[in-house]
């Protein structure tokens, strides 16, 4: 039986925590279902290696570089079949939520809005691919495109959000 009052601190900890892990993860899935698998997957690891994690840190931080090692885990296992947001974009948001716990708690704004000013077939896309999970090869059949085409268009849309993103974090890091 784990020692009661190191596990009250593990649950406060992560309750605190929890919103800021989940919206990163589903950030970076974009499908909820997975998302909760992933943040579930997570728990499990942060328990495990609670031990590890160094009283006064930001736990937040520490929970959010676990989680990004499940979803990377998770992308790995579909990435053959699936598109996923590029090790870039997964670090930008990473750096964006990971702030300490006084900061400002809505760290997926940015993405947000960004999603929001892409045009509505790069946004179709990205729904598509990221949101509802389909194959390139599907999307690409029901848009009838080239797998290839498809690609290309995913690896310019990351790439709009992630200049997006970053010119969103220094507009708000300005005095």
């Amino acid at each position: 039986m784990p020692d009661q009052k190191r596990y009250e601190e593990f649950v406060d900890l992560l309750q605190r925590a929890s919103g800021q892990v989940l919206a990163y993860i589903n950030a970076l899935l974009l499908n909820w279902d997975d998302a909760e698998d992933v943040f579930q997957e997570s728990c499990v690891v942060l328990w495990r290696k609670f031990d590890d994690y160094r009283p006064g840190t930001n736990f937040t931080a520490w929970a959010l570089r676990i989680a990004q090692n499940k979803v990377m885990d998770f992308q790995k296992a579909r990435s053959r079949h699936r598109a996923v947001f590029s090790p870039d974009l997964q670090s930008m948001l990473l750096t964006e939520i990971a702030r300490p716990e006084d900061a400002d708690p809505d760290g997926l704004d940015a993405l947000s809005d960004c999603m929001e000013r892409l045009n509505d077939a790069d946004r179709r896309l990205a729904q598509l691919c990221y949101g509802e999970g389909m194959r390139v090869s599907e999307v690409a059949a029901r848009l009838n495109r080239s797998p290839q085409s498809v690609h290309n268009s995913l690896r310019r849309i990351r790439g709009v959000l992630l200049e997006c993103i970053e010119r969103s974090v220094e507009r708000e890091e300005r005095p």
